[in-house]
Formats: C-alpha cells, sequence, structure tokens
C-alpha cells in the first residue's frame, strides 16, 4: 500500500506535498530546526522538502504523517482534503479548550474546599488558597496546552505563572518577609521574553 502511494508522488504533486508540509509545521507550531530533531534529518532538508525541491523517501512520509495526525492522502490533496482537516482540528482544539477548562474548575474547586474547610482554624491564612489556585491553573494550562497553545499565549500564561507563584509564596510566609523574591523574578522574566522572541524569529 505504501509502495502505491509513492509512485504517486510525481513531479506534478511536489508542490502540493510541499505546501501542506509546511501548513502542517506551521499549524503545529514548531519551527524547521525542531522538526529536524524530531526527525533527526537537517534543518536544510526539511528546507527543501517544504519549497518542494525534493521530496522525503516514503518511510519518512509516514513518520511525518504519523507525527502530524494525517494520512497519506491528505497530503496529496489540495482543498477539500484541507477543508476537512481544518473542521476535524477545530473540533480537536474545542476538545482541547475544554479538558483545560475542566481541569482548572478542578483546581479552583480544590482551593474553594481547602478555603472552606480550613477557614475554621484560627489564624490559619486559608485565603491563601485562592491565590495558589492561580499559578496552579497557569500550570494545568501549560501542561495541557503545549501542543496547541499559540507561542504568544504560551508567553503570556508563563508571565502570570511567574509572578503568581511569587505572590503565593510571599503571602503563604509573610511573616518572613520574603518580598525580594520579586527581584528574583525579573530575570526570569526577561528569559521568558526572549525566548519567545527567539521561537518567534524562528
Amino acid at each position: 500500500m505504501r509502495y502505491n502511494y509513492y509512485i504517486m508522488i510525481t513531479k506534478d504533486v511536489k508542490p502540493i506535498i510541499a505546501e501542506n508540509l509546511t501548513m502542517l509545521r506551521k499549524k503545529k507550531g514548531i519551527t524547521q530546526a525542531e522538526l529536524a530533531e524530531v526527525l533527526d534529518y537537517s534543518d536544510k532538508a526539511i528546507s527543501r522538502w517544504e519549497h518542494g525541491d525534493t521530496l522525503p523517501d516514503i518511510n519518512v512520509l509516514c513518520e511525518l504523517c504519523d507525527f502530524y495526525g494525517v494520512t497519506l492522502d491528505f497530503l496529496v490533496q489540495k482543498g477539500d482534503g484541507q477543508i476537512k482537516e481544518r473542521i476535524k482540528s477545530k473540533k480537536l482544539l474545542i476538545n482541547n479548550i475544554l479538558v483545560c477548562a475542566l481541569s482548572v474548575a478542578v483546581v479552583w474547586l480544590v482551593a474553594t474546599t481547602i478555603f472552606v474547610y480550613g477557614n475554621t482554624m484560627r489564624g490559619a491564612n486559608f485565603w491563601v488558597a485562592f491565590i495558589w489556585a492561580i499559578p496552579v491553573s497557569c500550570a494545568v494550562v501549560l501542561r495541557l496546552g503545549k501542543e496547541w497553545l499559540p507561542r504568544t499565549a504560551i508567553m503570556i500564561i508563563q508571565t502570570v505563572l511567574l509572578w503568581t507563584l511569587i505572590t503565593s509564596i510571599v503571602l503563604q510566609f509573610m511573616e518572613y518577609g520574603l518580598w525580594m523574591f520579586y527581584v528574583a523574578g525579573v530575570p526570569v522574566q526577561v528569559i521568558i521574553v526572549l525566548k519567545y522572541v527567539q521561537k518567534f524569529l524562528n
């Protein structure tokens, strides 16, 4: 079966396959260098595939299909095949968002439970549970959404995670005066921004 598919890969479909490979990679949100690392190829080879100069062999094409979650049919189709793929991707995105929302709701349910049942104890700052829920929610979203979240959204969530985590620690241990943690957060924030810029330029 795979051999029959490969017979179809003629000069006429090279541009279609190249266009589909480029579209799939960008939709995945990865760079050519990152894909090259996954496939153990050079980024120059990836670039040649996506420009239609050359094509990967059938085994690599199948590996790419598995990686992107598409069929070989999709790679050689233009128009309707891509529309169906976008519809499928939209449904998958909605499902991923719902899973994230449910997971975050569980985090806030736990925080509310801690506050309600812990509030009866004198001198305990159980209201801080709601502050802790923010960085925990960010961590959950980053963990579940690392494959489909836009890079800008990831950078923003990482920023919120950083500063709310520091705030949670400072408020939880207020008596120790850990305000200097905010200063320590500055270089971490710079790293987050620079990492975002690097990926954006790639």
